[in-house]
């Protein structure tokens, strides 16, 4: 064997090396990997603050005493519902960590409210690196449909009432699963 034909022979095998690695780097052996679940609250006084976890600005506001909880059997019902896996603490491999700044229940019933819901909270997402690889941000106070004819699809969807804080941090929930779907399968 030549020196050419040896060069080829190993170029070749450094070839077929490089496309092993790029197939394991797109398929992670982590898929089947459930995700662990981490919910922190951001308490303080009311104003604005930067995110600890993504520097996005948030709006601080009262946190009702049980919304973790509140906002966790949400987060677990609904990764049931879309067969994500998931383990009940942050684990040692790729958790989603929801950080609750603002949970403020209605004042008022379903036809009319002194003070509407009022939730937000930031959804991040981290890989077995705790490197943070995606930010879903929900950050909305009900309003009437008489403020804003524009959201006359959320009125009809919420079946023209006023809602819950629990449900309306359902709804974030929900829409920010949707969002992150493919980074969550």
């Amino acid at each position: 064997m030549d020196k050419k034909e040896k060069n080829r022979g190993l170029f070749s095998l450094l070839i077929i090396l490089q496309v092993f690695f790029l197939i394991l780097q797109n398929n992670p052996s982590n898929a089947d990997e459930p995700w662990g679940i981490q919910i922190e609250r951001e308490d303080g006084t009311d104003g604005l603050r930067r995110c600890k976890i993504c520097g996005r600005i948030l709006n601080i506001g009262h946190i009702h005493m049980d919304a973790e909880g509140i906002v966790k059997n949400h987060l677990k019902n609904n990764l049931t519902d879309m067969n994500i896996p998931f383990i009940e603490n942050k684990g040692t491999g790729r958790y989603i960590h929801i950080l609750l700044y603002r949970f403020i229940e209605r004042k008022g019933g379903n036809l009319a409210v002194d003070r509407p819901a009022s939730v937000g909270f930031h959804i991040h997402l981290f890989d077995k690196d705790n490197i943070l690889k995606r930010v879903y941000v929900f950050e909305e106070t009900q309003q009437a449909l008489s403020e804003n004819v524009l959201s006359i699809g959320k009125f009809l969807r919420r079946r023209a009432r006023w809602i819950t804080a629990s449900e309306l941090a359902e709804e974030g929930i929900y829409n920010g699963l949707l969002i992150l779907q493919e980074e969550l399968k």
